[in-house]
């Protein structure tokens, strides 16, 4: 599969930019006759951060692979995943170690690559894990959704930044759902609080205006920044049954996208990336225990919705 190929080939190079990246996935997919976007090949990428496969340096414009490792899922009845850099030697240490998995993928949407297959190792104690992990030359590190949830930090950028130039491009944002941009004037000293984003080397840059200051702001935690400020709660729970407390579906609006960390949370929490929910323009992320669901909220300025 288009997925796995991928996979094995980011695996094999260890790192490089996103431009070479996203020139090679697009050939690739015309050359499997798959109808994608132009910029396929980032999005992918993030997907491939989201999963654990991957880093990915926006600003830097860069993409490395990361070590396997091997992870359980919350509640989810003894599965782990293996995730990271998939080589075709750790595969033949897999097969020669017996080590019982098995292979799952989600369809891709339409316009996209598909993601790599979902490696599942059922389990009955930890220590099956750790010792699978040992035969086949992997670390074990536990829950990785839960352990990087519990360290998540409020994401409001507060890091001064620079006024714009004068002479950019420059846009205020004013709608989420669609996201829909404002034309604004740096020279105006009325400025209000907002997210607001300049055109820079080719590039948006992003910032947020605060009592008359300037802060540099990443496009996800901008927005979820000027959600806060605004009082919006956009993150909504819902348990996967009648009388469940526990596990359930973080539903999402696909408009505003998550910062990565947070994503990579959800997503560990069931080894795929989100389903898409077109009727109601919805991120569902499977099989997110509450207490994950309530952390990813707070440190976002949210108030998780849950319904009943």
């Amino acid at each position: 599969m288009t997925g796995d190929l991928l996979l094995s080939w980011i695996s094999e190079n260890g790192g490089g930019t996103i431009a070479d990246f996203s020139t090679r996935a697009l050939w690739l997919a015309r050359t499997e006759d798959l109808t994608v976007s132009d910029n396929v090949g980032g999005n992918w990428l993030r997907d491939i951060a989201s999963l654990g496969h991957g880093e990915v340096d926006w600003k830097q414009g860069k993409w490395s692979v990361a070590p396997p490792v091997i992870t359980r899922l919350p509640l989810a009845d003894g599965i782990a995943v293996l995730v990271g850099a998939r080589r075709p030697r750790l595969m033949r240490a897999i097969e020669n170690a017996g080590l019982y998995f098995e292979q799952a993928r989600r369809p891709s949407r339409e316009g996209t690559l598909p993601s790599p297959t979902t490696i599942m190792i059922p389990y009955k104690q930890a220590r099956d894990l750790e010792n699978a992990a040992n035969d086949i030359g992997v670390k074990y590190v536990g829950c990785a959704a839960a352990g990087i949830a519990g360290k998540l930090q409020a994401s409001l950028p507060l890091d001064p930044s620079a006024p714009p130039a004068y002479d950019s491009p420059f846009e205020q944002l004013v709608g989420f759902s669609p996201r829909r941009w404002s034309p604004a004037s740096p020279r105006d000293l009325a400025l209000p609080d907002g997210l607001y984003r300049e055109h820079v080397h080719g590039r948006w840059r992003y910032t947020l205006r605060r009592d008359g200051s300037w802060y540099a702001a990443e496009l996800s935690r901008g927005i979820f920044a000027e959600l806060a400020r605004r009082g919006s709660s956009i993150i909504h729970w819902q348990p996967d049954y009648e009388d469940c407390s526990r596990a359930g579906t973080l539903v999402l609006d696909q408009a505003v996208p998550l910062p990565a960390l947070h994503s990579r949370v959800l997503v560990l929490c069931s080894g795929f990336t989100p389903r898409f929910d077109s009727a109601a323009k919805a991120a569902l992320y499977d099989n997110v225990p509450r207490e994950i669901a309530e952390l990813v909220a707070s440190s976002l300025g949210q108030t998780l919705h849950v319904s009943s």
